[in-house]
């Protein structure tokens, strides 16, 4: 208001000249807030050439070295693999050496890595997908389901670059666009820990790790818990104040309302 006594000017176009500079603070907090979202989407995403290079390079060695195709595991510890005497883990994941890798296929990268550097004395079996016949026998609800979503995600695959770059929309629903290609929502991989029962139908009880966490204690308590009749114990992971940090609840994924009717 001193400044408009001193200069003696209109009081509308003082409060034009404010609202322009409103306007503009406005803006560029929305430019540095997508930047921010855009810079975690990157940084989440990417992976070192290093690492990538050690999927091509397992590949190759897979191809050419007979050693690097051995059977997982061997012949006569084939039956362990449904034996409910043994303690059974279960690691879903496309990753080598917990780290998404651009290549598409990475089952035979995997069986290489496992058949040159043997865990004894734990018996590693590597499967893809395509190995498990339940899969591939009548309609899989979450098969149906993910090719009905196919046609959401395929809106938002021109490129994080154009995503970020559009000046109407609101910076979460930004970053949630960014989030949207992202494999880790939209492959099978991270959809079969729902039907363990049908992949796994000769085990009584098997431990599900994510592929991302660390193991710092020995598991073999976890055996020994009381699930007092209940057929899935869970974890939830990934607790905090970050609200673009997924939710690792099952009732986030999957409706329970209705316990009869459940079907995943």
């Amino acid at each position: 208001m001193s400044e408009v006594k001193r200069s003696k000017s209109d009081a509308r176009e003082f409060a034009q000249k404010l609202k322009e500079m409103v306007t503009l603070m406005e803006q560029r907090t929305r430019t540095a807030k997508i930047q921010e979202y855009l810079y975690r989407h990157v940084a989440s995403s990417s992976i070192l050439k290093q690492l990538h290079c050690l999927a091509l390079k397992l590949a190759n060695e897979h191809s050419i070295n007979a050693a690097a195709r051995l059977q997982l595991p061997e012949a006569e510890l084939v039956p362990t693999l449904v034996d409910n005497n043994y303690f059974h883990f279960v690691l879903a994941s496309d990753n080598i050496l917990a780290a998404s890798v651009v290549a598409k296929k990475t089952y035979f990268p995997m069986q290489a890595w496992f058949s040159l550097h043997p865990l004894s004395p734990a018996i590693i079996e590597v499967k893809a997908l395509h190995h498990f016949d339940w899969l591939s026998k009548g309609k899989v609800p979450v098969l149906e389901a993910m090719e009905k979503d196919q046609r959401v995600r395929s809106q938002f695959r021109s490129g994080s670059s154009v995503i970020a770059a559009s000046k109407s929309e609101n910076p979460v629903v930004v970053a949630a666009k960014l989030q949207a290609p992202s494999p880790k929502y939209n492959s099978l991989v991270n959809h079969i820990r729902n039907h363990l029962p049908e992949l796994f139908p000769s085990l009584n009880k098997v431990v599900f790790l994510d592929d991302d966490i660390v193991i710092q204690t020995d598991l073999l308590p976890v055996w020994d818990i009381d699930m007092d009749g209940k057929v899935n114990g869970a974890v939830e992971t990934c607790r905090g104040e970050d609200k673009f940090v997924m939710s690792k609840k099952f009732k986030s994924y999957l409706n329970f309302s209705k316990p009869r009717n459940f079907d995943p």
